[in-house]
């Protein structure tokens, strides 16, 4: 045996010795004692491609895809392995006045909020305490590496423009089809990958990048069981608890600096 065979031996000798005490020490964590970061695309005004800013890397590029807990960046052009595990539409209520923490004022369900809304100056859905109301797709995604092996979980929101995206990820899902004992079923769609890159999209206002969704497989494999067993406990996790709770939104920018970064980012209609 070489000494590279050897080494890799030894390797998964220590994590199988490991694998006996798995998930010691974090017995008293429960899901308000985590956060589940968002993954964004990054657009012209992203503290990523400012050189005066803090959070500047010089290798993140305009439609790229970034971590915004983690600072994880992916490339827009070659894309990111997510598997789908649960969809949730919401109504979040945000204040705009420049003070207000870059979080939802409110986060409401039900989409009867918008009948107490009306269509401000600025084409956003006003209530009148002053808040205004975005109809937001969050998809609660496990990201995969190429060999479809488990990397992060993470949140991405669908809003504006990129609203008939969500939609027609939902349809892709759901038009999905496996062959079973009983007949063709839609499997489950943390049972499915999908590719996601960033295209440039325009309208008269400007130009942004926005999502590209392509089905890639199915994780009906031999070799998928150990990410497949992951993404259901997700799923199961994400609809035994307060999902959104968990959601690790940036408290360190006021709502009117997230406007600015969004401004190019997500052109509105």
């Amino acid at each position: 045996m070489n000494e590279v065979a050897m080494k890799k031996k030894q390797a998964v000798g220590a994590v199988s010795a490991l694998e006996e005490f798995a998930g010691q020490g974090s017995e008293y964590v429960t899901a308000k004692d985590t956060k589940l970061p968002i993954l964004k695309l990054i657009g012209a005004n992203s503290p990523f491609t400012n050189p005066q800013d803090a959070k500047y890397n010089e290798n993140a590029k305009v439609g790229d895809i970034y971590n915004e807990i983690t600072g994880r960046l992916y490339k827009g052009s070659e894309g990111v392995l997510v598997v789908p595990c649960l969809y949730v539409n919401s109504y979040n209520e945000w204040a705009d006045r420049g003070v207000s923490p870059g979080r939802p004022a409110k986060i409401h369900r039900d989409s009867s909020i918008l009948e107490q809304t009306s269509r401000g100056d600025d084409g956003k859905d006003r209530l009148d305490n002053g808040n205004y109301v975005e109809d937001t797709g969050n998809h609660f995604v496990y990201l995969l590496d190429k060999n479809y092996k488990p990397v992060e979980q993470a949140l991405i929101t669908m809003k504006s423009t990129q609203k008939k995206k969500s939609k027609l990820w939902n349809s892709m899902i759901q038009s999905r089809r496996l062959e079973g004992k009983k007949g063709f079923f839609t499997p489950p769609s943390w049972a499915t990958v999908y590719l996601l890159k960033s295209v440039q999209e325009s309208n008269s206002k400007g130009t942004w990048p926005g999502w590209s969704i392509t089905f890639d497989s199915f994780l009906n494999k031999p070799e998928n069981q150990k990410t497949l067993e992951l993404t259901k406990d997700f799923y199961q996790n994400a609809m035994d608890s307060d999902i959104f709770g968990k959601v690790e939104f940036d408290s360190n920018k006021s709502r009117e600096q997230q406007d600015q970064e969004e401004k190019k980012e997500d052109v509105p209609f």
